[in-house]
Parts: structure tokens; C-alpha cells; sequence
């Protein structure tokens, strides 16, 4: 009715928002959270985590978990399906037909991914760990849950509710893929396959995303590209005796310094223009109301050690909250995640070591040529090398970001409106999010990445 322009009387919202808080949570309760915790249990690691994906039968399992649980619901005109080809993972189909007798008819497109990051052990406290799901208060611990396997099942919820309430909804197809940690190499092919289903989308809501906090609805309007690279840098056949070699061998790490200092300024950690783009006005006003908002949130949910602090003034308390967002959105960054050629410290003698590789994850701008810029950092890496060292790039590969359009004038007010209903705020529009999607880019329509509130 709020869409259509009926009026609503306060009264009648909140006997509105009652009743659907009332299902929701029933919903939640009995159906959605016994199947969570289930697929919480599953270790279906990432196929690029995991090179035994095919034949261990996990992320099988994890998927047709989620697909029977689908079922399960027994949703009006829902139609579920599996596609799985040889060396490719597999995705979830459901098509949910509109509700009979609706007008002007749309397709919706929904996502969310089922595959899972691998869990650092070692740092789980005790009494937790990924695979053994625990609530304690209103949190559930385990790997998966949140990213994303919360997706499927808040996207199947909010249909069923609409269904028991008698809200009218329109056709919707929900794909839910099962490599998006490791690129979401498949998701093209089988959108192709499934392009008659899916038809001309009028929306697509990204069940993949992040909030500020629990007192509004926030949209995601950006998301950062990511380029990940690993390269080796050698200089001998084989490690010799630094008391030997010292002053006369190159030192690998050091040689890597020097490259990895091209990317981004030692002192700052700021990276080269190369990777940057100019903002958006509209989006640095988003911006800085949303830092208005969180203020010391925005680093202050981080484990920082004592005397440490983020990457800004944050004695300027009006200016340090948007900084750091528009670091974490609009502008780029890089990490060292992972090297190999260093011994543990304890196996560490005087040897000079012939060899050091580096993992580097690059995130990008949202509106950056992701082509250009992997073209870019493959030519930082290797031009003119420290004393001719040998660099071997062994993976290169790039994930673009997405900036959305402007939003259309209707779908802004429901927006709007739904967050005035149910939380009594406007919503806000940023990227409070870390994560990078291809769906947006695969299908060019009005895209929103929202994170809800149990």
C-alpha cells in the first residue's frame, strides 16, 4: 500500500510492522536458524582453498543442503533446480512465479553465494570454532554464516512472509552460486545458460553486503574491483651462506621492497595515482553523513593494540570518520596476504635465501578499467627489476568493481519509505561493504546490495 500511495494510518503500521515482526521471527526460529546452524557445519571451502573440491563432495553437500531446505518451504509457484557441469561448481535456481492475478508483472533477480572462506583456526577462542556453530546471546559463531550463507536463507524468508501475509510480490529468480570466493569464474557461463529465465530483470538485490549499524536500512551504491597477484622474485639457483654471499648476492625481500614500494608509499600506504579515480561529488556528500553517523564505529570495531590508530586524523573527529570511508570505498589499497620462502624462525639459519613470493590483493577504485589496471600492475611488477632479479608472475587476476547509476526516482522513495516504516530513518546509500561482485556487472540493471536486520 506505502508503494502504491495508499495512505497508512500509525495505527495501522504498527499493527502492520507487529504482524510481520511476529512471522519473521517465527519463520526465523523454526525454519531458517536449524538449517543455518546444519549448513554452518559444513566446511565447503572456496574451490580455489580447496583443490580437492570435486572429489570430497562438500560444497555438493553444502548446495543441496540449501537447495532441500528450499524446497522444504513449500513457496507458491516455486520451481528448484541444480545446474552442475564437469569442472565447473555449481548454482542454485529457484524461480518463485508472481503472486496470481498481480499487475504490471516484473522479474526480480536475486543472489547470494553459498561457498566459504577459509577459517584462520587459530584464532577462534575456546568453546568456538568454524565448523561448531554456538549462539551466545543474539550471535551466531561459525564460518559461513554471515558471508554468505545468511543470504539464501533471508531472501526465501522474506518471500514466505509476503506468501503467509498475503503481500503480493512479483516473478523472482534467486541464484545462489558456489564460487564467489575464489572469483565467481562460473557465474557468466550459467547466466548465459539460464538467460531465458531470467529475462530483463527490472532489479537485482545483492544478498552479499554490509551495514553501519542496525537502526536503518543501508544500500550499497559501490563496490571496489580487487586485483590479486601472486609473484616470486629470484636471484640464484639455490640459498648460500650469508657470511659468504652478504654484500655480494642481492637479497630477494629486499628486492621486493623496492616493487612492492612502486604500488603504494611506504610511509602511507597510499597507492599510486595509477589506481585511483576521481570520487563523485554525490557520493562524498553519501559519505560524510555516514560518517556523521558511526563516527568512531567505523575503526573502533577493529582489534587495534594499544597506542595503535587507522590510517587518519582521528584526533578531527568531523573529518576522520569520512576519510577512512572513502579509503575503504572509493579509493584504493593493498595487502600482503600471504608469502612463501621464509622459514619459520626457528628453521631460520645464515642462509642468503635464493627466493621470496608474495600473494598482493590490490583493491581498485569502483569505476577503475579493470583491464587497464591488471595491465598496469603487471607492468609495475616486472619493468626494470632491482639487478636484473628474475620475476615470475604465476597468478594475475582481476575482479571489477561497480558503481551504481542513479537510482530511479520510484524505486528511491520505496526505499525510502521502507526504512521510514519499519526502523522511523532515512536510509543510507554507501559501500559499507568489503566485498567484490561480478553479478552487477553481468546483468546492467538497477542494482541494491541491502543488509537487513534479523
Amino acid at each position: 500500500r506505502r508503494v502504491h500511495g495508499d495512505f497508512v494510518s500509525q495505527e495501522e503500521k504498527r499493527m502492520d510492522t507487529k504482524k510481520i515482526e511476529a512471522v519473521v521471527g517465527e519463520i526465523f526460529d523454526k525454519d531458517v536458524l536449524p538449517s543455518l546452524m546444519e549448513y554452518c557445519k559444513i566446511p565447503n571451502i572456496s574451490p580455489s582453498y580447496d583443490p580437492s573440491w570435486e572429489s570430497n563432495g562438500l560444497l555438493d553437500k553444502a548446495v543441496y543442503h540449501i537447495a532441500s531446505w528450499i524446497e522444504s518451504q513449500k513457496l507458491v509457484g516455486c520451481k528448484v533446480k541444480v545446474l552442475k557441469e564437469p569442472k565447473r561448481t555449481h548454482m542454485i535456481v529457484a524461480v518463485i512465479e508472481a503472486t496470481p492475478g498481480k499487475k504490471e508483472e516484473k522479474t526480480v533477480l536475486m543472489y547470494a553465494h553459498c561457498d566459504k572462506m577459509p577459517p584462520v583456526t587459530a584464532q577462534w577462542r575456546k568453546g568456538l570454532g568454524p565448523y561448531t556453530p554456538v549462539i551466545e546471546g543474539d550471535r551466531l559463531y561459525a564460518r559461513g554464516a554471515a558471508d554468505d550463507g545468511y543470504g539464501t536463507y533471508a531472501i526465501i524468508e522474506c518471500i514466505k512472509v509476503c506468501q503467509q501475509l498475503g503481500i503480493p510480490h512479483d516473478r523472482i529468480v534467486v541464484t545462489i552460486e558456489a564460487c564467489e570466493e575464489s572469483g565467481s569464474a562460473d557465474i557468466a557461463y550459467y547466466y548465459e545458460q539460464i538467460k531465458e529465465i531470467i529475462q530483463t530483470p527490472s532489479l537485482l538485490v545483492i544478498m552479499d553486503s554490509g551495514c553501519g549499524d542496525y537502526e536503518r536500512l543501508w544500500i550499497t551504491t559501490s563496490l571496489r574491483g580487487n586485483l590479486r597477484c601472486d609473484f616470486s622474485v629470484k636471484v640464484i639457483k639455490e640459498g648460500v651462506h650469508s657470511g659468504d654471499a652478504g654484500g655480494i648476492v642481492p637479497e630477494t625481500f629486499t628486492i621486493l621492497r623496492n616493487i612492492l614500494d612502486r604500488i603504494d608509499d611506504p610511509k602511507t600506504g597510499e597507492v599510486i595515482d595509477t589506481f585511483q579515480v576521481k570520487i563523485p561529488e554525490k557520493r562524498k556528500k553519501e559519505i560524510e553523513e555516514a560518517g556523521m553517523i558511526l563516527g568512531e564505529k567505523i575503526w573502533g570495531r577493529f582489534p587495534f593494540l594499544p597506542g595503535v590508530h587507522p590510517m587518519a586524523d582521528i584526533n578531527d573527529k568531523k573529518k576522520a570518520p569520512a576519510d577512512l570511508l572513502l579509503n575503504r570505498t572509493w579509493k584504493a589499497s593493498m595487502a600482503v596476504t600471504g608469502a612463501e620462502g621464509l622459514p619459520k624462525l626457528q628453521d631460520a639459519g645464515n642462509a642468503l635465501r635464493a627466493e621470496t613470493a608474495v600473494r598482493i590483493s590490490v583493491r581498485i577504485p569502483p569505476s577503475l578499467d579493470p583491464v587497464k589496471a591488471k595491465e598496469d600492475l603487471k607492468i609495475l611488477i616486472t619493468k626494470d627489476p632491482p639487478y636484473g632479479a628474475k620475476i615470475d608472475i604465476k597468478d594475475l587476476t582481476v575482479g571489477a568493481g561497480m558503481a551504481c547509476k542513479e537510482m530511479a526516482p520510484a524505486l528511491e522513495t520505496t526505499i525510502k519509505e521502507a526504512s521510514n516504516y519499519f526502523y522511523g530513518k532515512d536510509p543510507i546509500s554507501v559501500s559499507y561493504t568489503h566485498l567484490t561482485l561480478p553479478t552487477s556487472d553481468l546483468v546492467q540493471i538497477p542494482v541494491v546490495a541491502v543488509s537487513f536486520k534479523k
